[in-house]
């Protein structure tokens, strides 16, 4: 891959695996560190995809595995919250926003992946279930759950 094709792909991708670490970290310092990493390891993987979206599912589950291990090394979340996640909503107050990115991080992280993706991202269920490979109805039980849960935080 040359130097062009890079960074055609960065642009493409980078804001979206953001999204995720920052979904996993609360830390932009940290999140960019992942990135780097993950676009190290796209380059050094060096694979032929034979879609784009093969190849989107691929950096999408590579981030979310070098998430996990990141948290497994002994990260601890900050209470920090930052405005980039969620697009500034016209329904929502900067408050009820605030509680909501707060309420989100309280998810397992089988239902805040799941979120991220669908809300966020806006991947539709079969994508979701392509990247993280389970059923299709494990995410539709994973995204029910997660609403549900939300719901409860949101109320107390």
């Amino acid at each position: 891959m040359n130097e062009k094709e890079f960074e055609i792909k960065y642009k493409l991708y980078a804001q979206m695996l953001f999204n995720i670490c920052y979904g996993y970290t609360k830390s932009k310092v940290e999140s960019e560190d992942l990135i780097q990493n993950i676009f190290l390891k796209y380059l050094k993987y060096n694979k032929t995809f034979k879609t784009l979206d093969d190849e989107k599912y691929y950096l999408i589950r590579t981030t979310i595995n070098e998430c996990k291990n990141y948290i497994k090394s002994g990260f601890k979340k900050k209470e920090i919250i930052n405005q980039e996640i969620i697009d500034n909503s016209p329904s929502l107050q900067n408050n009820e926003l605030a509680i909501l990115k707060r309420t989100i991080d309280l998810l397992d992280d089988k239902y805040k992946v799941v979120i991220i993706l669908y809300y966020y991202q806006s991947f539709n269920i079969n994508e979701i279930a392509n990247i993280l490979k389970i059923s299709i109805s494990s995410v539709k039980k994973r995204l029910e759950r997660g609403r549900n849960i939300l719901k409860q935080l949101m109320e107390v």
